[in-house]
Protein backbone atom coordinates (compact mmCIF):
# COMPACT_ATOMS: atom_id res chain seq x y z
CA UNK A 1 0.00 0.00 0.00
CA UNK A 2 1.35 3.58 -0.89
CA UNK A 3 1.98 5.23 2.30
CA UNK A 4 1.34 9.48 1.95
CA UNK A 5 4.15 11.89 3.98
CA UNK A 6 1.70 14.05 5.54
CA UNK A 7 2.21 17.65 4.82
CA UNK A 8 1.36 18.86 8.28
CA UNK A 9 4.68 17.09 9.52
CA UNK A 10 7.02 20.23 8.08
CA UNK A 11 6.62 21.87 4.80
CA UNK A 12 8.79 24.17 4.89
CA UNK A 13 10.00 26.61 2.24
CA UNK A 14 11.08 29.99 3.39
CA UNK A 15 13.24 33.01 1.01
CA UNK A 16 16.27 32.05 3.43
CA UNK A 17 16.96 29.16 1.43
CA UNK A 18 18.58 28.47 -1.86
CA UNK A 19 15.81 28.76 -4.62
CA UNK A 20 17.13 25.11 -6.20
CA UNK A 21 18.60 23.38 -2.70
CA UNK A 22 15.20 21.78 -1.50
CA UNK A 23 14.84 17.77 -0.58
CA UNK A 24 11.43 16.92 -1.94
CA UNK A 25 9.64 13.58 0.47
CA UNK A 26 8.20 11.50 -2.07
CA UNK A 27 5.46 8.70 -1.08
CA UNK A 28 7.29 5.74 1.11
CA UNK A 29 6.08 1.97 -0.35
CA UNK A 30 4.88 -0.06 2.87
CA UNK A 31 3.64 -3.11 4.28
CA UNK A 32 -0.39 -2.44 4.86
CA UNK A 33 0.42 -3.65 8.26
CA UNK A 34 3.25 -1.20 9.01
CA UNK A 35 0.64 1.62 8.14
CA UNK A 36 -0.11 3.31 11.04
CA UNK A 37 3.79 4.18 11.44
CA UNK A 38 3.95 5.89 8.29
CA UNK A 39 3.46 9.54 10.04
CA UNK A 40 5.83 9.03 12.67
CA UNK A 41 8.62 7.94 10.25
CA UNK A 42 8.02 10.38 8.21
CA UNK A 43 7.67 13.16 10.75
CA UNK A 44 11.53 12.26 12.73
CA UNK A 45 12.92 12.24 9.09
CA UNK A 46 11.85 15.46 8.14
CA UNK A 47 11.96 17.00 11.72
CA UNK A 48 15.85 16.58 11.62
CA UNK A 49 16.45 17.73 7.85
CA UNK A 50 14.98 21.21 8.44
CA UNK A 51 16.26 21.18 11.92
CA UNK A 52 19.19 21.42 10.44
CA UNK A 53 18.77 24.05 8.00
CA UNK A 54 17.43 21.81 5.27
CA UNK A 55 15.11 23.37 2.77
CA UNK A 56 12.19 20.25 2.64
CA UNK A 57 9.12 20.15 0.22
CA UNK A 58 6.77 17.09 1.09
CA UNK A 59 5.18 15.78 -2.53
CA UNK A 60 1.98 14.43 -2.13
CA UNK A 61 -0.09 12.14 -4.65
CA UNK A 62 -0.17 13.11 -7.70
CA UNK A 63 1.55 16.29 -6.86
CA UNK A 64 4.76 16.79 -9.38
CA UNK A 65 8.50 17.65 -7.89
CA UNK A 66 8.74 21.37 -7.39
CA UNK A 67 11.22 23.17 -9.40
CA UNK A 68 13.52 24.11 -6.72
CA UNK A 69 14.23 20.37 -5.81
CA UNK A 70 17.79 19.37 -6.38
CA UNK A 71 17.43 15.90 -4.75
CA UNK A 72 14.34 13.33 -4.24
CA UNK A 73 14.00 11.01 -0.90
CA UNK A 74 11.51 8.17 -1.20
CA UNK A 75 11.37 4.51 0.19
CA UNK A 76 10.18 1.71 1.63
CA UNK A 77 8.80 0.03 4.91
CA UNK A 78 8.89 -3.47 5.62
CA UNK A 79 8.97 -6.22 8.28
CA UNK A 80 6.73 -6.21 11.19
CA UNK A 81 6.78 -4.33 14.53
CA UNK A 82 9.29 -5.87 16.45
CA UNK A 83 11.52 -6.42 12.92
CA UNK A 84 10.91 -3.62 10.97
CA UNK A 85 13.11 -2.54 7.72
CA UNK A 86 13.53 1.20 6.93
CA UNK A 87 15.35 2.01 3.48
CA UNK A 88 15.34 5.48 2.30
CA UNK A 89 17.04 6.39 -1.26
CA UNK A 90 18.49 9.91 -2.04
CA UNK A 91 18.17 11.18 -5.99
CA UNK A 92 19.34 13.67 -8.44
CA UNK A 93 15.83 15.21 -9.17
CA UNK A 94 17.33 16.70 -12.27
CA UNK A 95 19.52 13.40 -13.99
CA UNK A 96 17.21 10.93 -11.49
CA UNK A 97 20.45 8.90 -10.81
CA UNK A 98 20.25 7.29 -7.56
CA UNK A 99 22.96 8.92 -5.20
CA UNK A 100 22.56 6.87 -2.10
CA UNK A 101 20.67 3.77 -0.46
CA UNK A 102 20.39 4.01 3.27
CA UNK A 103 18.39 0.51 4.74
CA UNK A 104 18.28 0.07 8.58
CA UNK A 105 16.74 -2.65 10.43
CA UNK A 106 16.23 -2.41 14.11
CA UNK A 107 13.41 -4.36 16.68
CA UNK A 108 11.53 -1.05 16.76
CA UNK A 109 10.04 1.46 14.56
CA UNK A 110 11.55 4.28 16.81
CA UNK A 111 14.89 2.63 16.83
CA UNK A 112 14.92 2.41 13.27
CA UNK A 113 13.50 5.80 12.66
CA UNK A 114 15.80 7.43 14.54
CA UNK A 115 18.67 5.32 13.28
CA UNK A 116 17.99 6.24 9.66
CA UNK A 117 16.92 10.41 10.57
CA UNK A 118 20.22 10.18 12.18
CA UNK A 119 22.08 8.66 8.88
CA UNK A 120 19.63 10.42 6.51
CA UNK A 121 21.00 14.17 7.68
CA UNK A 122 24.75 14.32 6.69
CA UNK A 123 24.03 12.00 3.91
CA UNK A 124 21.55 14.18 2.44
CA UNK A 125 24.38 17.15 3.47
CA UNK A 126 27.02 15.86 1.66
CA UNK A 127 25.28 14.84 -1.89
CA UNK A 128 23.74 18.90 -1.37
CA UNK A 129 27.17 20.11 -1.34
CA UNK A 130 28.59 17.63 -3.93
CA UNK A 131 25.94 19.46 -6.29
CA UNK A 132 26.59 22.79 -5.79
CA UNK A 133 30.47 22.14 -5.88
CA UNK A 134 29.90 20.41 -9.07
CA UNK A 135 27.60 23.08 -10.66
CA UNK A 136 30.58 26.55 -11.72
CA UNK A 137 28.55 29.78 -11.02
CA UNK A 138 26.86 31.33 -14.33
CA UNK A 139 28.13 34.63 -13.92
CA UNK A 140 30.39 37.13 -11.89
CA UNK A 141 28.73 39.50 -9.79
CA UNK A 142 29.31 42.90 -10.90
CA UNK A 143 30.28 44.36 -7.91
CA UNK A 144 31.92 42.89 -4.80
CA UNK A 145 29.90 43.96 -1.37
CA UNK A 146 31.36 43.64 1.84
CA UNK A 147 30.24 40.62 4.10
CA UNK A 148 26.99 41.02 5.64
CA UNK A 149 26.16 41.00 9.09
CA UNK A 150 25.46 37.58 11.20
CA UNK A 151 21.61 37.52 11.39
CA UNK A 152 20.55 38.54 14.60
CA UNK A 153 19.36 35.56 17.06
CA UNK A 154 15.63 34.75 17.21
CA UNK A 155 13.55 37.46 19.89
CA UNK A 156 13.07 34.83 22.96
CA UNK A 157 9.22 33.58 22.74
CA UNK A 158 7.09 33.79 25.93
CA UNK A 159 5.39 30.29 26.93
CA UNK A 160 3.59 28.65 29.13
CA UNK A 161 2.19 25.46 29.44
CA UNK A 162 -0.93 25.20 31.30
CA UNK A 163 -1.86 21.82 33.38
CA UNK A 164 0.48 19.20 34.73
CA UNK A 165 1.47 15.50 33.73
CA UNK A 166 3.37 14.16 30.95
CA UNK A 167 2.10 15.50 28.35
CA UNK A 168 2.80 19.07 29.89
CA UNK A 169 6.59 17.83 30.73
CA UNK A 170 6.59 17.37 27.06
CA UNK A 171 5.48 20.31 25.69
CA UNK A 172 7.36 22.29 27.59
CA UNK A 173 10.66 20.17 26.29
CA UNK A 174 9.77 20.06 22.93
CA UNK A 175 9.04 23.92 22.47
CA UNK A 176 12.36 25.35 21.96
CA UNK A 177 13.73 23.06 18.98
CA UNK A 178 10.25 23.52 17.79
CA UNK A 179 10.21 27.36 17.93
CA UNK A 180 13.73 27.50 16.83
CA UNK A 181 14.77 30.35 20.13
CA UNK A 182 14.85 30.58 23.51
CA UNK A 183 11.72 29.90 25.29
CA UNK A 184 11.13 31.95 28.07
CA UNK A 185 8.20 31.00 30.76
CA UNK A 186 5.41 33.27 32.18
CA UNK A 187 4.55 31.79 35.54
CA UNK A 188 0.92 31.46 36.85
CA UNK A 189 -1.16 32.95 33.66
CA UNK A 190 -4.16 31.77 32.61
CA UNK A 191 -4.90 31.18 29.50
CA UNK A 192 -7.03 34.16 28.56
CA UNK A 193 -4.48 36.40 30.35
CA UNK A 194 -2.14 35.95 27.23
CA UNK A 195 -2.75 39.11 25.32
CA UNK A 196 -1.41 41.15 23.02
CA UNK A 197 0.20 43.71 25.71
CA UNK A 198 1.71 40.72 27.42
CA UNK A 199 4.89 40.53 25.06
CA UNK A 200 5.12 44.43 24.38
CA UNK A 201 5.32 44.50 27.71
CA UNK A 202 8.29 41.90 28.06
CA UNK A 203 10.12 43.49 24.76
CA UNK A 204 9.17 39.91 22.86
CA UNK A 205 7.42 39.18 19.67
CA UNK A 206 5.15 36.62 20.37
CA UNK A 207 3.56 34.89 23.35
CA UNK A 208 1.87 31.19 23.28
CA UNK A 209 0.15 29.61 26.32
CA UNK A 210 -0.69 25.91 25.44
CA UNK A 211 -3.61 24.39 28.09
CA UNK A 212 -4.08 20.69 27.96
CA UNK A 213 -8.01 20.14 28.09
CA UNK A 214 -7.39 16.26 27.85
CA UNK A 215 -4.63 13.38 27.38
CA UNK A 216 -5.81 10.11 27.02
CA UNK A 217 -3.88 7.13 27.23
CA UNK A 218 -4.79 3.66 25.76
CA UNK A 219 -2.39 1.35 27.85
CA UNK A 220 -1.48 -2.19 25.43
CA UNK A 221 1.04 -3.66 23.63
CA UNK A 222 0.98 -0.94 21.44
CA UNK A 223 -0.40 1.82 23.08
CA UNK A 224 -2.09 4.73 21.67
CA UNK A 225 -2.41 8.59 22.88
CA UNK A 226 -5.55 11.28 21.99
CA UNK A 227 -5.01 14.74 23.32
CA UNK A 228 -6.59 18.06 23.35
CA UNK A 229 -4.93 20.90 24.19
CA UNK A 230 -6.18 24.76 23.61
CA UNK A 231 -3.43 27.41 22.28
CA UNK A 232 -3.09 30.83 22.25
CA UNK A 233 -1.08 32.81 20.40
CA UNK A 234 -0.78 36.55 20.59
CA UNK A 235 1.72 39.08 18.88
CA UNK A 236 2.17 42.70 19.83
CA UNK A 237 -1.40 43.76 18.33
CA UNK A 238 -3.62 40.97 18.40
CA UNK A 239 -4.83 37.29 19.35
CA UNK A 240 -3.28 35.25 16.37
CA UNK A 241 -4.40 31.83 16.93
CA UNK A 242 -6.71 30.34 19.97
CA UNK A 243 -8.27 27.26 19.31
CA UNK A 244 -8.49 23.73 20.15
CA UNK A 245 -6.01 21.39 18.73
CA UNK A 246 -7.13 17.95 18.48
CA UNK A 247 -4.71 15.29 17.51
CA UNK A 248 -5.61 12.04 15.58
CA UNK A 249 -4.59 8.79 17.62
CA UNK A 250 -0.69 8.72 18.10
CA UNK A 251 0.24 5.50 17.55
CA UNK A 252 3.24 4.29 20.26
CA UNK A 253 5.43 1.67 19.18
CA UNK A 254 5.57 -1.52 21.05
CA UNK A 255 5.94 -1.53 25.48
CA UNK A 256 6.71 1.99 25.16
CA UNK A 257 7.49 4.39 28.03
CA UNK A 258 4.56 6.47 28.57
CA UNK A 259 7.17 9.90 28.88
CA UNK A 260 8.13 8.66 24.92
CA UNK A 261 4.65 8.34 23.65
CA UNK A 262 3.62 11.78 25.54
CA UNK A 263 6.81 13.29 23.95
CA UNK A 264 5.92 12.18 20.50
CA UNK A 265 2.11 13.80 21.27
CA UNK A 266 3.31 16.52 21.66
CA UNK A 267 5.31 16.71 18.80
CA UNK A 268 1.95 16.29 17.11
CA UNK A 269 0.33 19.00 18.68
CA UNK A 270 3.15 21.05 17.54
CA UNK A 271 3.17 19.93 14.22
CA UNK A 272 -0.88 20.61 13.86
CA UNK A 273 0.13 23.83 15.21
CA UNK A 274 2.84 25.35 12.72
CA UNK A 275 0.94 25.72 9.42
CA UNK A 276 -1.57 27.47 11.27
CA UNK A 277 1.69 30.08 12.02
CA UNK A 278 3.17 29.91 8.98
CA UNK A 279 0.15 31.35 7.52
CA UNK A 280 -0.71 34.33 10.01
CA UNK A 281 3.11 35.02 10.61
CA UNK A 282 4.85 36.39 7.84
CA UNK A 283 9.07 34.89 9.03
CA UNK A 284 7.69 33.00 11.40
CA UNK A 285 11.00 30.79 12.59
Amino acid sequence: MRLWILALVLAVATPAFADDNAVALLPLDADQKLEIYSQSVASEVARTLVAAGVDVAIVGPKEAVPGRARLIVDGTITGKPDAVTLTLRIRDARAGTVLATLPVSAPTVTKATEDLAAQMLPAVQTQLSALQTAVPPQHEPEHQHPASQPPAAPTPLLAEVVGGGPLATALTAELPAWAHRTVEPMPNVLVDMVVPTMPATHGRDLAIALDIVGFRVESGEVPLAHARVRVRVVDKSHVVFDRVIVTDTVVGDRKQPADALAARTAREVLAILEPHLKRKLPGWR
